[in-house]
């Protein structure tokens, strides 16, 4: 993952696809971005639909744009229970302190792009597939 596209992960609210129970797509809206350990994750409530659709259908894909360029990314949503990662994420972003109140919040939950596909495109005719 290039330091370009986490710092425009950093400034956009992305939005991420996935396949509704009822076999619909839905889309919704994403700010968390952290890059740990060469995985990057997002977070979310076990409580929310989100949660629900990925463990019937795994596949998401984010989609950001920073007004001059977009960037898509497609994988594998997997949830972990990785205190550390939960930990980085309150520190990186300490409003979850008024919605989970701790990283150890049994309805937190964090979620990484397994085998992530990046693709960074701009309206200047960039159309690039970032490894």
């Amino acid at each position: 993952m290039t330091k370009e596209i986490l710092d425009l992960l950093d400034k956009s609210v992305g939005f991420i696809a996935t396949k509704g129970t009822c076999g619909n797509p839905r889309v919704r809206p994403f700010q968390s971005p952290l890059f740990y350990e060469g995985k990057l994750y997002y977070c979310t409530s076990y409580k929310k639909n989100f949660y629900k659709h990925t463990q019937a259908h795994s596949g998401v894909e984010l989609s950001a744009y920073d007004g001059n360029s977009w960037v898509r990314i497609r994988g594998e949503a997997v949830f972990e229970e990785n205190l550390t990662v939960k930990k980085a994420m309150f520190e990186k972003y300490p409003s979850l302190k008024e919605l989970y109140q701790s990283p150890e919040n049994k309805d937190f939950a964090v979620f990484y792009f397994k085998n992530p596909s990046i693709k960074i495109q701009d309206f200047n005719g960039r159309d690039e597939i970032v490894k």
